[in-house]
C-alpha cells in the first residue's frame, strides 16, 4: 500500500480529531478542561514548569480519551454482540482514562492551589 502525500495525512488525521469532538461525548468533556486550564494558565503567574505540567496532563487526558474510542471501536467491530471478554478489554480502556484524569486533578491541585486559595 502506497503512503499518501504528507497533506492528505494530515487531512486524514484532523479528521479523526474532529470526529471525535463531533461524536465523544468524553472527549468534549476534555477539551473543556483543556480549554479551562489554557485559561487559567494565562490568567495566573505560573511557573514554566507548572505550565508544562498542566498542559501535558491535559492533553494526556485526550490523548487517552481518543486511544479508548479506538479500543471500543475495534472491539465493537470485533465482535458486536455482547461477550464479557470484550466487556473487561474496554473496561481496562476506560481504566486508563480514568487514571490520566485523576493524575490531571492531582496536578492541578497541586499547580492551582497556591494560586487560588492564598
Amino acid at each position: 500500500m502506497n503512503k499518501p502525500p504528507l497533506h492528505q495525512s494530515f487531512k486524514y488525521t484532523f479528521q479523526g480529531f474532529f470526529w471525535l469532538l463531533r461524536n465523544e461525548r468524553n472527549f468534549q468533556i476534555h477539551i473543556a478542561g483543556l480549554l479551562i486550564n489554557l485559561a487559567l494558565v494565562t490568567i495566573l503567574p505560573l511557573q514554566t514548569l507548572e505550565i508544562i505540567a498542566v498542559i501535558g496532563v491535559s492533553f494526556l487526558v485526550l490523548i487517552t480519551e481518543a486511544l479508548n474510542t479506538c479500543i471500543e471501536k475495534i472491539c465493537d467491530y470485533i465482535q458486536p454482540n455482547f461477550d464479557s471478554r470484550i466487556g473487561i478489554i474496554k473496561d481496562i480502556a476506560g481504566a486508563a482514562v480514568l487514571l490520566s484524569a485523576i493524575l490531571a486533578v492531582v496536578v492541578g491541585l497541586l499547580v492551582y492551589w497556591k494560586y487560588i486559595f492564598n
